[in-house]
C-alpha cells in the first residue's frame, strides 16, 4: 500500500543486512527523467509499463533490497521475477495509520482524494497476502518492522 513504509523499512532492512537498495518509483524517475506525477500525466497505464520494465530489470540483483510501489501485485509477471531471485514481504500497516500519516500530493493514484486509499486497500488487500511470502504486521515504529523482517529471515535460514 502507498504509505505502508516500504521505502523507509527497505533502506534500514538494507543497511542492517550490508545489501544494496532500490526503490522502483525512483529508479523509475531516474531512467525515465520525469517524475512519478508527470509520467502519470501520460497515463498509468504507462506508468505500469515502465513499472513492469523496472521489476524485470531489478529482479535480476542479487542482495538487494527492492521497495516496490503498492500496484506491483497488479500484474502476475512482477511478482514472479521478484520472486525469481528473492522474497516478497508484504508490510501490513493499519490503513487508518496509512490515511494519517500519508502524504497524498505527490501521488498520482490517490489524485487528492484520501478516500482513495481505502478503495486502493480493497482492491489490493487479497492480492497482497496471496503474493506475499512473508506478511509483517506494522505499526508506527520503522526499527520494529525491520527486526521481524530480520527474525523472519533468520528464523528460515535465508541469512
Amino acid at each position: 500500500m502507498p504509505g505502508s513504509g516500504k521505502t523507509s523499512v527497505g533502506k534500514i532492512l538494507a543497511e542492517s543486512l550490508n545489501m544494496d537498495f532500490c526503490d522502483v518509483d525512483e529508479y523509475i524517475e531516474k531512467k525515465s527523467g520525469k517524475t512519478i506525477p508527470e509520467i502519470f500525466k501520460d497515463g498509468e497505464k504507462h506508468f505500469r509499463t515502465l513499472e513492469r520494465a523496472a521489476i524485470e530489470e531489478l529482479s535480476q540483483r542479487t542482495n538487494t533490497v527492492i521497495a516496490t510501489g503498492g500496484g506491483v501485485v497488479l500484474f502476475r509477471q512482477n511478482i514472479e521475477n521478484l520472486k525469481r531471485k528473492g522474497l516478497v514481504f508484504f508490510i501490513n500497516r493499519p490503513i487508518d495509520d496509512i490515511v494519517n500519516d500519508i502524504d497524498i500530493s505527490n501521488r498520482p493514484l490517490l489524485a487528492n482524494d484520501v478516500n482513495r486509499i481505502y478503495q486502493l486497500f480493497r482492491e489490493r488487500y487479497e492480492l497482497y497476502k496471496k503474493y506475499s511470502d512473508f506478511e509483517v504486521k506494522s505499526q508506527n515504529e520503522i526499527m520494529d518492522t525491520v527486526k521481524k523482517i530480520i527474525k523472519i529471515l533468520e528464523d528460515r535460514n535465508y541469512l
